[in-house]
C-alpha cells in the first residue's frame, strides 16, 4: 500500500480539489479530501488513445510506451494490421510480446484486413482461423477495423467468415 497527498483533478466534476490517493495492490482504493494542501502536485486520469497504429510511429511497442507516457498516455486500443500486413500472424505476436514487457496498456485487436482489401497485395495474409488462434492464445477481445466495406457489402464469402467468428462469440467490432 501507498498513497500520495496532492491536488485531484476530477474531470467529469470539473473540479480541482486537495486530496489523498490511497493505491492498495496496484488500485485506487480510496480518495480522501483535505482541508488544505498547499503543493504543486497534481494527479490526473492518464489518458487512452481509443485508436492507433503503432506502427505508424516507426517504433516498437515498448518504446512506443516510453515515450507516449511523458504526454500522460496510459494505455492505447491498437490495431497492428500494418505489420500484419508484412509479417502476418508473426507480426502481431511481436507486437503482443514486445508490448507486454513495459508497465503500458496495450490493448490490441485481431486484425481483420490483411490484405485490406481483395485488390491489394501484401506479404502476408491472415485467415479467420489465424485470428481464432490470436483469441485463444494470446487473449485479444475485439476484430480490428473492418476495412473492406465492399467485401462486407457484396458478401464475399470470406470477408463474412471473419465476421462470423466474432459474432459467434459476442466480440465487439471496431
Amino acid at each position: 500500500m501507498f498513497q500520495i497527498t496532492a491536488n485531484i483533478v476530477d474531470i467529469i466534476n470539473r473540479k480541482i480539489f486537495p486530496g489523498t490517493v490511497i493505491v492498495e495492490n496496484g488500485k485506487i482504493s480510496n480518495i480522501i479530501r483535505e482541508d488544505k494542501l498547499n503543493s504543486d502536485i497534481y494527479i490526473l486520469p492518464g489518458f487512452i488513445d481509443a485508436h492507433v497504429h503503432i506502427e505508424s510511429s516507426m517504433l516498437v511497442p515498448s518504446e512506443f510506451a516510453r515515450l507516449a507516457v511523458t504526454h500522460g498516455t496510459v494505455a492505447t486500443v491498437s490495431d497492428p494490421h500494418e505489420i500484419a500486413n508484412v509479417l502476418g500472424v508473426v507480426g502481431v505476436k511481436f507486437m503482443i510480446e514486445n508490448g507486454s514487457i513495459v508497465p503500458f496498456k496495450f490493448f490490441f485487436g485481431a486484425p481483420s484486413c490483411v490484405p485490406a482489401t481483395n485488390y491489394e497485395t501484401s506479404g502476408a495474409k491472415i485467415t479467420s482461423d489465424d485470428i481464432r488462434i490470436l483469441f485463444e492464445n494470446y487473449g485479444l477481445k475485439y476484430l480490428s477495423e473492418m476495412m473492406n466495406f465492399p467485401g462486407v457489402l457484396n458478401d464475399i464469402p470470406d470477408v463474412l467468415e471473419m465476421l462470423d467468428c466474432y459474432r459467434k462469440e459476442m466480440m465487439p467490432i471496431s
